[in-house]
């Protein structure tokens, strides 16, 4: 009975947050509809996420409130997920398939050291976008400046070992 109940839960929490999923997708479709999708030349849009973690704090430089266990390896790779628009990035890969096959590498080896790495360019609002006139805010919706790019580069990068014990 107690795993019927714990199942019950599981699946009306998934399917509220599933719903809230799409409110939260249709609400950033409507403040980003207008943006001009090419200038995302990364394909990725941290503004566009649902956060899962603090994307920007994993820069590739190492800290003490940076480091990287697989639960935060996949809060990364689900992050950078939702922060998709445009064409470009739409072949990636979902993060259940991700973390599938990379839980069948870890039960399939016995002596490697596999570690699963990510290493991405990503784009986010420049901080004075609004106030340098390279978008307009309007009726809670973004529109570019013809002729500005609105952006900043930033990099993603993590790395975790999937071998619970290394051995030498």
């Amino acid at each position: 009975m107690k795993k019927l109940f714990l199942f019950a839960i599981f699946l009306f929490s998934f399917s509220q947050s599933f719903s809230q999923n799409n409110d939260y997708y249709n609400r950033m479709q409507h403040v980003f509809g207008n943006i001009d999708k090419t200038k995302v030349t990364t394909g990725y849009l941290k503004e566009f996420v649902i956060r899962f973690n603090e994307v920007e704090v994993y820069n590739g430089i190492i800290s003490s409130n940076n480091l990287v266990d697989k639960t935060q390896w996949q809060s990364l790779y689900s992050s950078l997920y939702t922060m998709r628009v445009g064409t470009v990035a739409q072949n990636m890969v979902a993060p259940n398939t991700v973390f599938d096959n990379l839980k069948t590498q870890q039960a399939n080896s016995t002596e490697d050291v596999l570690l699963a790495a990510q290493y991405y360019n990503y784009q986010q609002y420049k901080t004075n976008a609004v106030s340098n006139g390279d978008v307009t805010v309007s009726n809670d919706r973004i529109y570019d400046v013809s002729g500005r790019n609105p952006y900043d580069t930033k990099t993603i990068f993590g790395v975790e070992t999937l071998n619970k014990q290394l051995q030498s």
